[in-house]
């Protein structure tokens, strides 16, 4: 039996057509190149690489769901710092380039390959909904998000 990722009816999407807009925040290349050949049949999917970004494209576009990466290299906020500002759960100065900008609800899973560093209980308490380990599984990566978006109608 294949699985397919959720396909919302047309009235309860932020884009035009049948895929669900997904931001993955990665500074990786080569982990970007992987999740983008795997994801992007079924979701219209958007790289960030950094902080600054993430809140710009967050400025600019609604997406359907965030994949976050926790160790961003070259930039100034890591992806807890990231979600915890998305969810108002962010106890420090706010970068004025972060300044009123929403998820606008957007479910965030936390895509890392140190796991064992981070307790799911601490993700979530961060506002992650869902936390998956590199190297990916891209099935189990697909019912996660599809669990979420579905649970967001």
């Amino acid at each position: 039996m294949a699985l397919s990722p959720f396909k919302a009816p047309a009235g309860g999407q932020s884009k035009t057509g049948d895929k669900r807009r997904i931001l993955y925040v990665e500074d990786d290349d080569v982990i970007w190149e992987v999740a983008e050949f795997a994801l992007h049949k079924d979701y219209d999917i958007t790289r960030a690489r950094n902080a600054r970004e993430t809140f710009d494209l967050l400025r600019r576009n609604i997406y359907d769901l965030i994949l976050m990466d926790i160790q961003l290299a070259g930039s100034d906020l890591d992806g807890i710092a990231i979600t915890r500002l998305l969810k108002g759960r962010y106890d420090g100065t706010v970068p004025a380039y972060a300044a009123d900008v929403s998820s606008h609800g957007a479910p965030i899973i936390f895509v890392t390959a140190y796991t064992s560093l981070y307790k799911k209980e601490d993700l979530e308490r961060a506002g992650g909904d869902e936390r998956i380990s590199k190297p990916v599984d891209f099935t189990r990566l697909s019912l996660a998000m599809t669990r979420l978006l579905v649970r967001d109608l």
